[in-house]
């Protein structure tokens, strides 16, 4: 089975895939050319709530967006990202701060150092469970830049960069995808008229049978490439360094480094209180972590000089890593501009209302995972594609729950596979790895994702879970 598994994916992933970024511009080129294509159609939009109405779909003006338009659109693409442009700047340079102190290093060596041999098989699920709870309570793009933290991880057990992906980007992604409390799924109730937090213990259950597939999924492919190196899908695992005696000396952890390392965490903990309970915004989260640079600098006794230096090391980093994001916000723009993005959600709704009561909850996870392979951004989907199912969801009996969580699945769980993700694009670009050997890892996987998703969806369908 692994071996056909193995043979299956490799036929996918032979061909020869260019760069990240040659791929979102190859899918705008696409997108321009469906505007040309694709009749243009708008459904009206309530000045009220900002939602599209049911119904009210129509067809209007062919609005075409040719090559050159798109590429002008790209400013604007970086434009409306400055938010998240500086919450990355921050993070990256957090995390670099931490990680130049040597308290990551210090407390890998003293975890290894306790487990010995039993180190990648308490380390890597515990660091993964740990991702998914954050990625569950706080997810956002920011988190991506743990996947630094990772590098310096893997190198140390004497994994390889596929493995600092799937412990620190994998998990906190699957964990986003059934998470109660992130932005998308507050936005989805809100829009169906449920109630905040409602439906909570269902979605518990779903993250969790996801997140126990993260956890064997990463930690069978680490055990795997320790004993048998040439088992790495890059070929290769990342040595430690001549000096580096793996947990053969007593290593230091004091109080310093603990208060090192938990800087890195306790933002994201507080934010993600602080956002379901006061509706914070990433501004807050950018405060919260400015003040931890301050904090480990102080705790490390660091030069101001040396720890700006530093800090704006870190942040640089992340400056082709928000070109992307602009590059990907042009996908929606084209497609919006262009007048086509209604009537493709106009056809899929068309289509999940006649395919009959028992596969609306699936018809709609299907076609949202889809959609999100071109709009990962979530928020961008949610006042659209929400009010065109709820009609469809109460003619056929399926309740606003259901349908809700199908759309969170939908959206959560392409976002490691899709190259317009901006965050996995940041990924592959902190790590080096090459996306089609990424895909190679992680596309058997997300087919493993899916088959959750249908059963659990179809359990409570069935149950009338409301």
């Amino acid at each position: 089975m692994s071996e056909a598994k193995e043979r299956f994916t490799d036929k996918v992933c032979r061909f020869s895939v260019p760069h990240v970024l040659i791929l979102i511009l190859l899918i705008i080129l696409i997108c321009c050319g469906l505007t040309y294509i694709v009749p243009a159609g708008l459904y009206d939009i309530d000045p009220q709530t900002g939602f599209v109405v049911a119904n009210s779909f129509h067809y209007v003006e062919s609005s075409p967006i040719s090559p050159w338009r798109a590429l002008v659109e790209v400013t604007n693409g970086v434009a409306t990202q400055g938010v998240i442009f500086a919450l990355l700047f921050i993070m990256g340079g957090l995390i670099y701060v931490v990680i130049e102190s040597g308290a990551i290093t210090s407390l890998i060596n003293y975890s290894v150092y306790r487990l010995q041999d039993k180190s990648i098989t308490v380390l890597v699920p515990a660091i993964v469970i740990l991702m998914s709870v954050i990625g569950a309570l706080a997810g956002q793009d920011s988190l991506v830049t743990f996947v630094m933290v990772g590098l310096v991880l893997v190198k140390k057990l004497r994994l390889d960069k596929i493995a600092a992906m799937s412990i620190f980007y994998l998990s906190y992604i699957t964990g986003q995808a059934a998470g109660p409390t992130v932005a998308i799924i507050l936005m989805a109730q809100e829009t169906a008229g449920l109630p905040p937090m409602s439906g909570t213990g269902a979605r518990l259950v779903v993250w969790a049978a996801l997140t126990l597939l993260c956890v064997f999924w990463t930690t069978r492919y680490c055990l795997k490439i320790s004993r048998d190196p040439s088992k790495s899908i890059l070929g290769f695992v990342e040595q430690p360094d001549d000096s580096d005696t793996l947990g053969k000396t007593v290593p230091k952890l004091g109080i310093c480094e603990i208060v090192t390392v938990l800087c890195m965490l306790v933002p994201f903990a507080i934010y993600a209180y602080g956002a379901a309970a006061y509706g914070w915004g990433f501004p807050t989260l950018i405060a919260f972590a400015m003040v931890a640079v301050i904090i480990v600098g102080v705790a490390n006794r660091t030069n101001p000089n040396e720890l700006a230096v530093t800090f704006l090391k870190g942040a640089s980093a992340m400056g082709g890593i928000c070109l992307m994001i602009g590059f990907a916000k042009v996908v929606g723009i084209v497609l919006t501009d262009g007048k086509i993005l209604h009537t493709i959600a106009y056809a899929a709704v068309t289509v999940i209302g006649g395919l009959g009561d028992a596969f609306v909850s699936t018809g709609i996870f299907i076609f949202t995972t889809t959609f999100n392979l071109l709009i990962p951004s979530g928020p961008a989907k949610v006042p659209m594609l929400i009010p065109l199912f709820i009609p469809v969801a109460d003619v056929l009996g399926i309740t606003r729950q259901v349908l809700c969580l199908a759309f969170q699945l939908g959206d959560g769980l392409t976002n490691f596979v899709t190259p317009v993700s901006a965050v996995l694009a940041a990924a592959l670009s902190m790590t080096g790895v090459d996306i089609r050997q990424w895909w190679r890892y992680v596309l058997p996987y997300t087919g493993c994702t899916f088959i959750i998703s249908i059963v659990a969806l179809t359990i409570l369908q069935t149950m009338g879970w409301n």
